[in-house]
């Protein structure tokens, strides 16, 4: 499986932007960016992932996808993570924040083999 590491790069409460959530962007095995990634409220379990995509005749089409349904599953995963964390963060107040370990993203998570 490919590393994938993941940034949360803004985050919205819950009907600032419509269902949007938050945006990520995505770096796999550190050979290739994604950017516009959106975490979005709705459906039936809640929080999915919107892959960037345009707006064609027939709807909308996505630009960059994962091709496998395992390796989408990962990336999902690893995206929903991200953004669990980063709400975590968000709540503590910074005097109670640990200091960030030396190396480690502060706003991602980077994930291995599943």
């Amino acid at each position: 499986m490919p590393t994938v590491d993941i940034r949360i790069t803004s985050m919205y409460p819950p009907g600032v932007q419509g269902g949007t959530r938050a945006y990520a962007s995505a770096t796999i095995d550190g050979c290739i960016a994604v950017r516009g990634i959106k975490i979005v409220e709705g459906g039936r379990s809640g929080l999915f992932v919107s892959m960037l995509s345009r707006k064609t005749q027939d709807g909308y089409k996505e630009m960059c996808f994962p091709v496998t349904a395992v390796f989408r599953e990962q990336l999902h995963h690893a995206v929903l993570d991200a953004y669990q964390q980063a709400l975590t963060q968000a709540q503590v107040p910074p005097e109670q924040q640990a200091p960030p370990a030396e190396g480690i993203p502060q706003a991602g998570q980077q994930m291995g083999s599943m």
